[in-house]
């Protein structure tokens, strides 16, 4: 181990130092932060999940009483009603992204965090799939990610699969049985994204041997999972489901009466594979450790996958009680989410101090019409005056954090935005180059401003990355122009953009 244990084990494997709370100092504290953040109260969604849930039933029963208000309404006014309540949802949104920043930037459990990150990359599902997901995708995180991600394997894939967030982004809501009572009635056929990222993506892995044959009887599996629209939970349509018996990777599903028990049998016969298990932990160790992990640690990870019937803490225990974990550090990019939340971490941010950064309403241009002012948001943090006064023919947003929610797009990786059910590419090169390291400096100015304070350069230096800081790094610290320089001069060094 080239740097101490506590610095390898905030930078690889955590979410940087943050002043006053302690680095864990053995593989038992990780591996201790997985039940705390279990039991952690999560920041997002905003209000708790109760709330969320809640919200979630209030703008189904608003969007019902739109769409029949329609019918009596002319349509520059059904416009303007529509445009107020996708505005309502973005606010809802808004906050919630910030509030997730927030749960990681001071959360004392940054290898929970890391894991939460990594496993909704994984299970990838996007807020733009359509309106609805602005307020399911924060709950999906929270209630079917989470809870599970220390747990099988086979338990984690079935909650995030089958989750009306993933049901929707992978359009299995639109996929019906061809002949199935619904799919005759409709005229309506199979989908098959959901199908296909289920194995390729989510549990075989591209090139472990399955075909199209195998994508094609998935997607049949799967038929009659859908999403009902009132609650928007999971449910059963068997009427949506084609009847028949159907080989996924050589074992046969159905062949009596269809029902949701042949979803869930097949999602745990994919988990258990051998090209699962080693597709996942490969996958494990190439986030944490290096593009090219060594192969020691990955036939470590897999041989406790197998011992332990694909339980989860047992394979991070194997990558972290294995020494090779803990060689050659600096070989990966913390992705742009990562970096802004250690550089907060490091500057000690806090609610408040973020909260004053530009979460505020803003106007966009669309007119305002019919609709009372108390429909449009709740009450907005820092600006009281929102819900006391009423709105001018305009419809008011919230304006996403500089320093949050609006950075970590700008760098490429906006929150709960993935480019593709594929999620986002945690390369190396594809974070560490110009353009990308450009946004970075010009956002560890803007922290170092905002957030700096009278910090020494110097002591910051050593409180952010410990024995990690190379000679060169800290003696062009030392011989900044002035604080604010030499605070950004650390937040953009090479050492804290890598692992």
């Amino acid at each position: 181990m080239s740097l101490t244990f506590s610095t390898m084990a905030a930078l690889r494997f955590g979410t940087g130092f943050r002043p006053g709370q302690a680095p864990p100092e053995s593989v038992e504290e990780l591996l201790g932060q997985l039940d705390a953040g279990r039991r952690e109260t999560l920041d997002f969604p905003d209000g708790g999940l109760a709330a969320a849930r809640e919200r979630i039933s209030d703008k189904a029963s608003e969007l019902a009483a739109l769409k029949l208000a329609d019918k009596d309404i002319d349509p520059p006014t059904q416009r303007a009603h529509r445009a107020r309540y996708r505005a309502g949802l973005d606010n809802f949104l808004t906050r919630d992204e910030h509030a997730r920043f927030m749960q990681a930037v001071l959360s004392p459990n940054g290898f929970n965090e890391r894991l939460a990150g990594f496993w909704f990359n994984h299970f990838s599902v996007s807020t733009r799939k359509e309106d609805f997901m602005r307020l399911v995708v924060p709950v999906y995180e929270a209630e079917a990610i989470r809870p599970y991600m220390a747990g099988r394997f086979a338990d984690l894939v079935k909650t995030a699969v089958l989750h009306p967030a993933m049901l929707i982004y992978l359009d299995q809501v639109k996929s019906f049985g061809p002949t199935s009572p619904q799919g005759i009635k409709r005229k309506a056929g199979l989908n098959e994204n959901l199908g296909r990222e289920l194995l390729e993506l989510h549990t075989l892995g591209a090139g472990s041997g399955y075909t199209q044959t195998d994508v094609r009887n998935a997607a049949y599996v799967l038929t009659g999972m859908t999403v009902d629209r009132n609650t928007y939970r999971a449910r059963y349509a068997v009427n949506m489901a084609e009847p028949g018996s159907r080989s996924v990777f050589g074992t046969s599903y159905g062949g009596g009466a269809r029902g949701e028990g042949d979803v869930d049998a097949m999602i745990d016969d994919l988990a258990a594979t051998p090209q699962t298990r080693d597709h996942i932990c490969r996958k494990i160790a190439r986030h944490f450790l290096s593009d090219t992990p060594p192969p020691e640690v990955v036939d470590a990870m897999t041989s406790a996958w197998t011992r332990n019937g694909g339980d989860l803490t047992a394979v991070y225990t194997a990558m972290l009680r294995h020494p090779r974990s803990w060689d050659d550090e600096g070989q990966k990019a913390k992705l742009p989410f990562d970096y802004i939340v250690s550089g907060l971490r490091a500057l000690s941010a806090e609610e408040k101090g973020l909260a004053d950064l530009g979460f505020a309403p803003v106007k966009t241009a669309m007119a305002d019409q019919a609709i009372g002012a108390e429909n449009l948001m709740p009450a907005v943090t820092n600006a009281p005056d929102i819900d006391s006064k009423p709105l001018d023919p305009a419809i008011r947003k919230l304006r996403p954090n500089p320093l949050t929610v609006q950075a970590v797009a700008r760098h490429g990786q906006p929150l709960w935005r993935p480019p593709s059910p594929a999620g986002f590419d945690d390369g190396f090169s594809t974070w560490i180059a110009g353009g990308p390291l450009a946004d970075r400096i010009a956002w560890a100015r803007l922290a170092a401003a905002r957030l700096g304070g009278n910090r020494d350069p110097r002591a910051f230096l050593q409180e952010t990355l410990r024995d990690a800081a190379r000679q060169d790094t800290i003696h062009i610290v030392s011989k900044a122009p002035n604080r604010q320089m030499g605070l950004a001069l650390v937040l953009a060094s090479p050492e804290f953009n890598r692992r």
